[in-house]
């Protein structure tokens, strides 16, 4: 497979945009992973339908905020823990709507 000129500065490009936490991503650049219902900070459940000053009194601030390209999603980036897991918190009019629970692996920044 050859590489363009183009497409070598487009990857680099969105590697550098992801890397150095934009405020704005797309959906191609989620890592893969998976929904859950609940979450677990620091001994209290994160349900899906808490408000945002909940989530913040229980998980604490999170380590990035971002949005999604094109939606009304405000995402909220934890790690929590030392289990290995990122998890991006996503709110609408300050209601958790979705929580994508993804293992970190190496190419991650949010797992650094």
């Amino acid at each position: 497979m050859k590489f363009t000129t183009f497409t070598k500065t487009l990857t680099l490009f969105a590697i550098t945009f992801f890397i150095l936490g934009a405020d704005y991503i797309t959906r191609d650049m989620i890592p893969p992973g998976s929904d859950v219902s609940t979450v677990r900070c620091n001994g209290r459940l994160v349900s899906i339908g808490d408000l945002s000053g909940d989530v913040l009194k229980k998980c604490g601030e999170p380590i990035r905020e971002t949005r999604i390209l094109d939606e009304p999603h405000r995402i909220w980036v934890y790690r929590l823990g030392q289990s290995g897991q990122v998890y991006y918190l996503a709110f609408i009019h300050e209601k958790l709507q979705r929580i994508y629970d993804v293992k970190c692996l190496q190419d991650n920044p949010d797992c650094k």
